[in-house]
């Protein structure tokens, strides 16, 4: 036995080397899996939560050569246990039966601007930056997309009320923020809009203005989750790229 160790010392060092190896590798994986977990869970323990709320829901009158503005006024409350930092306030409009130039879903006409923090427990509402908007073009669009779901809805109504009512557009929210060790969050907000009890009788004229206001059926949704910063400047890019489809 001596003899046949002896003859493969060679062998058998390179095998133990190699499981060592192996064994080494092993352990600073499941080392390293347990200091990021450890990471993770240390910057969740710091969680801001902005909830949002709609205050009112706003369409101008006609200014300027084919300009119009519609205002989303929010309320932000921070219902978590850390500030909210570098908070952005972004929103789009979807369409379900209008389009402009093919893209169904139009983001708000400007980049959001950034509210630097907001507290714990603290409320901001009547700030410029809780108030996305969107311009002409998307309105327009808009109109259309309530008058086909309204033509809709009576064509429903006079043949089968069974079935399920035809919704038009829907608006989201999406709030991205961070907290003080770098974890980033977003909010996400989404409701179906709906515009007077006759669509057909209630669209503002040039020289009108106009609320618009939220249906119960379906209900809201709010959402609340970590996202990665790359993640989020994706998202941010990709709307970024899509503005100028609001119009003016």
């Amino acid at each position: 036995m001596i003899e046949w160790i002896n003859n493969n010392a060679t062998i058998i060092t390179l095998i133990s080397t190699i499981i060592l190896v192996i064994i080494t590798g092993i352990y600073v994986f499941l080392t390293k899996k347990i200091l990021d977990i450890s990471i993770k869970q240390s910057k969740l323990s710091y969680n801001p939560v902005i909830g949002i709320d709609i205050e009112k829901m706003f369409i101008s009158e006609m200014f300027g050569e084919s300009r119009r503005n519609l205002s989303i006024d929010l309320k932000l409350a921070n219902v978590g246990n850390a500030p909210a930092i570098e908070v952005l306030v972004d929103a789009e409009i979807t369409f379900n039966y209008s389009n402009v130039n093919g893209e169904k879903t139009i983001p708000a006409r400007f980049e959001p601007d950034v509210i630097t923090f907001i507290r714990p427990t603290e409320e901001i509402k009547d700030n410029i930056n809780c108030s996305p908007n969107f311009g002409n073009t998307c309105i327009t669009h808009l109109f259309d997309d309530f008058r086909e779901s309204h033509r809709l809805n009576i064509h429903r109504i006079e043949t089968d009320p069974s079935v399920e009512p035809f919704n038009a557009s829907k608006l989201k929210i999406i709030i991205y923020y961070r907290n003080s060790v770098g974890q980033f969050y977003v909010s996400i907000y989404e409701t179906h809009l709906h515009l007077g009890k006759n669509p057909n009788s209630d669209f503002p004229k040039d020289d009108e203005t106009s609320e618009l206001t939220r249906i119960l059926v379906p209900r809201a949704k709010f959402h609340v989750s970590p996202i990665d910063k790359e993640k989020m400047e994706k998202e941010m890019n990709f709307r970024n790229s899509k503005r100028h489809l609001s119009g003016w």
